[in-house]
């Protein structure tokens, strides 16, 4: 190959690539969606398909045809209004999931293919279904009233403080009567809101209770309990569920160059051994607690794993460089053999905003 040649070929190349790239760029500006994911949270298979509408706009320079839309799932089906959408105009494409027989949590994948974008776009229907049950008796074991249940106490799971937490939990209406839950004469406490899905649940219906617990107003922290009470329109008295939660402050991550500013809290010993201890005598033990941090720390609460356990800090609030002292109470009371318990500490150290002392012992 000649010089002239080498230099031309070279130039073609170069020349290719640069389409290439701006062919690319191009691509990615092609299809702007309102939404990539649609979330339709959770559904009940009965009530059949449903349906949503993912909406893309051309902001492109020239006319774009929708070739092809694939999905991962006989389930999901779509259809769009129309084949070609020309500039700054807006398509829609309707996507419809069937829920039969398919439970759980889900995620489907839409790959939809224009004469502009050979890949594909990809755009995802999310949500959780709820098959319907063979057997309804065995399906709702706790009645109150002839409102069947799964179980007679609802778990949150773990709650944080920046935002509200949701769950769905499912009712049979056993009863002859319809079930209202008006918003009127349910006195739920603040951090708590509850709706009813439908609002009327018909005789030999399901349903769903809407929950959503905040954490943050609820001002508590690790494991609390509550009762839901829910007073059904035409019921004698309200229905009550055990309601609980592990609430968790949430911190945002601390960036390297403030590790050493933030609160931390030191704790001088978080393995305690008391060795062997008699049951009829109660132990006493202090340790130090400290600010290792430059900023305030505050001690937000401090909870044991039995009654038998109970701990008492001199100061809630340290300053850097402070420290106080935790005094340890341990009655073994009725207690024999190896015995192993639990101290939690919640403050608002963003690095360990939770820590654990151990309180070891042989009781005789």
């Amino acid at each position: 190959m000649n010089k002239l040649n080498f230099t031309l070929f070279l130039f073609l190349i170069t020349l290719f690539h640069c389409g290439l790239a701006d062919a690319q760029e191009i691509e990615r500006e092609l299809l702007f969606w309102e939404n990539r994911t649609i979330n339709i949270g959770t559904i009940l298979e009965e009530n059949g398909v449903v349906e949503v509408e993912f909406l893309g706009l051309n902001q492109s320079d020239s006319v774009i045809l929708i070739k092809d839309i694939v999905t991962d799932c006989g389930c999901t089906t779509v259809d769009y209004s129309q084949d070609t959408i020309y500039q700054s105009k807006i398509g829609s494409i309707k996507v419809n999931f069937d829920p039969d027989h398919r439970g759980g949590a889900f995620t489907k994948m839409i790959i939809v293919r224009t004469n502009q974008d050979i890949y594909g776009d990809t755009l995802y229907l999310q949500g959780f279904n709820i098959p319907f049950p063979e057997d309804l008796q065995n399906a709702y074991t706790h009645r109150d009233q002839d409102i069947g249940f799964r179980l007679s106490a609802i778990n949150m799971g773990n709650v944080y403080t920046n935002e509200p937490k949701s769950k769905f939990i499912e009712i049979f209406n056993f009863s002859y009567d319809k079930l209202v839950l008006p918003d009127s004469i349910n006195n739920q406490p603040e951090f708590l809101k509850v709706s009813l899905i439908p609002q009327i649940v018909e005789p030999n219906q399901r349903g769903l209770i809407s929950l959503e617990y905040d954490g943050l107003i609820r001002n508590d922290f690790g494991y609390v309990e509550d009762l839901l009470i829910l007073n059904f329109n035409n019921k004698p008295e309200p229905v009550g569920l055990r309601l609980m939660a592990n609430i968790f402050e949430h911190f945002e991550p601390v960036p390297k160059t403030m590790e050493m500013i933030v609160p931390k809290l030191g704790i001088n010993e978080v393995d305690i051994d008391l060795k062997e201890i008699n049951s009829n005598n109660v132990v006493k033990r202090k340790i130090k607690l400290s600010n290792q941090g430059q900023e305030e720390l505050q001690i937000r609460k401090m909870i044991s794993n039995c009654e038998c356990l109970t701990v008492v800090a001199d100061d809630a609030i340290l300053k850097s460089g402070e420290s106080t002292d935790l005094q340890i109470t341990f009655d073994p009371k009725g207690r024999r053999g190896i015995d192993h318990k639990h101290i939690s500490i919640f403050s608002n150290d963003p690095l360990n905003p939770i820590r654990t002392i151990v309180i070891r012992s042989m009781i005789k």
